[in-house]
């Protein structure tokens, strides 16, 4: 039985007062065809060496109610008039069908052009919105399009599918990154109906919108790919493109985009244009990529991809999370590492906001906001206000009421974060209760806004409201002004 049920999101809080985005309403906007683009062919891998996907979950799908599977794609990709064959791999996360045992499928799939700058594979999207997709019923599908995150042609890397598992993976071969694009469409259309010889990587899910993210030099590669690919490729209904690292992203697009900026990507000529279908946020206080994906990165799928350590059990994901979503509110002996991404400003909060934005745009012809632009200077230079934090831009709670200095430029754009002391927290705020209060009113303006999801902001609060020991107030102290809050609903 083919699944199309319909969610709609959580509506926000009656403490907030408003409602988000839905991102999994009825359809009111038809699908696109994408009739001229190749079907490829789906495949299964054959196990290896080691029984699973190079970059496959590093925790427990299924206590999510969610299964993953890793396909090969086999098709010939054009460039221009030349032509070539290609096999790549994608690894699909969708909701399963077993009633009850999660969120049902929404009808929405995320394409995440991975990054490979590393030279192996990093999906920044999926890795920031990973808890949105789990919480409302999407399905995401890593897309190894480029050619440097497949196998080794820079320098040695063991982390590369052909050099990982040379078993599983010796039928890949990619003809070259001039072919990605049309190759990244051939997936799409697989995703959409579904590949030659009736083999669907969705399975029994029915696939209504086909979305796509990518950030840094995979937003680069997607800018291209609306302004140059999108119109006759016709089968992707919207992008988030994240990250251009100082590129204006596509002036104007055939379909919903949502261009995503943090202070290390601000370009000061890239505009919105509402009437080509362009939304831009940029995000102050934000690093290009910040503690979330490095800590997620490191102890979640470095052990898995490394060590082949078995998956985590959902209790031990939500503890790493927990670590890993740190704003500034607790002092953390990595906050300041460079090689971590210490800049914790919660980019990840954004992202999400903004793929929910950009589904129901899609679904329903309802454009996406946009925010205010960073402030700059005449040389294009981010200015920085108080306590060295940015200025302008969408501000969310962590930066309006700040805890900490967001040094977001610095350590190749991973960036630091400096807490401030407890003496400098008192001599700001004067109390935890006061802190809380001001925080709770900027998280209630970010909702209402749109830049936050009902759903972070109870965890944002939670956060907030335990912060009180650095005000000089244990944690174990019950406090009753945000006791509400330390729950996990608003």
């Amino acid at each position: 039985m083919r699944v199309r049920i319909a969610l709609s999101v959580a509506l926000a809080a009656a403490s907030l007062g408003v409602v988000a985005p839905s991102a999994t309403a009825a359809l009111d906007v038809p699908p696109r065809p994408g009739t001229d683009v190749p079907q490829p062919a789906i495949s299964l891998p054959p196990d290896g060496r080691y029984g699973h996907a190079l970059w496959d979950s590093w925790f427990d799908l299924s206590a999510y109610g969610y299964e993953e599977q890793e396909y090969l794609v086999s098709g010939i990709a054009s460039a221009g008039s030349a032509s070539a064959p290609y096999t790549t791999r994608i690894i699909v996360f969708r909701p399963d069908t077993i009633p009850g045992n999660g969120p049902e499928f929404n009808g929405t799939v995320l394409l995440d052009w991975v990054n490979v700058t590393a030279q192996f594979e990093n999906a920044v999207d999926s890795i920031e919105a990973h808890e949105l997709f789990l919480r409302e019923g999407y399905a995401w599908v890593h897309v190894s399009a480029q050619a440097a995150g497949l196998d080794t042609a820079v320098v040695p890397n063991p982390l590369v599918p052909k050099k990982w598992d040379p078993e599983r993976y010796a039928a890949i071969s990619h003809p070259g990154d001039q072919y990605s694009f049309d190759m990244f469409s051939q997936v799409a259309k697989a995703i959409k109906h579904g590949g030659l010889h009736s083999v669907d990587p969705m399975g029994d899910l029915d696939v209504d919108y086909v979305l796509a993210a990518g950030q840094s030099q995979s937003a680069g590669r997607l800018t291209t790919y609306v302004e140059q690919h999108q119109t006759n490729a016709d089968v992707i209904d919207g992008f988030l493109i994240h990250g251009t690292f100082g590129g204006n992203g596509p002036a104007s697009s055939a379909v919903p985009v949502i261009h995503l900026e943090s202070d290390a990507d601000v370009a000061p000529g890239a505009q919105p244009n509402p009437d080509g279908n362009v939304a831009l946020w940029e995000v102050a206080g934000a690093a290009h990529s910040g503690f979330w994906i490095g800590y997620h990165s490191v102890f979640g799928n470095g052990p898995r991809s490394q060590l082949h350590a078995a998956k985590v059990s959902r209790t031990e994901k939500e503890r790493i999370s927990l670590e890993a979503g740190n704003y500034g509110e607790q002092i953390h002996p990595l906050l300041a590492a460079c090689t971590l991404a210490g800049a914790t400003m919660p980019m990840r909060y954004a992202t999400s906001s903004a793929i929910a934005h950009l589904a129901d745009w899609v679904r329903h012809g309802t454009p996406a906001p946009s925010g205010p632009k960073i402030d700059t200077d005449r040389l294009g230079s981010v200015v920085a206000g108080e306590l060295g934090n940015t200025r302008g831009g969408i501000r969310l709670a962590p930066m309006e009421v700040p805890v900490a200095s967001y040094q977001s430029t610095v350590c190749q754009l991973g960036g630091k974060t400096i807490p401030f002391t407890e003496v400098q927290l008192l001599a700001r705020y004067g109390s935890h209760q006061h802190y809380y209060d001001l925080f709770r009113a900027a998280v209630a303006e970010n909702v209402d806004d749109g830049w936050l999801l009902p759903e972070d902001a109870t965890d944002l609060l939670k956060r907030a409201c335990d912060s009180r020991n650095r005000f000089g107030t244990p944690q174990a102290v019950a406090v009753t002004y945000c006791e509400g809050y330390a729950s996990t609903s608003l």
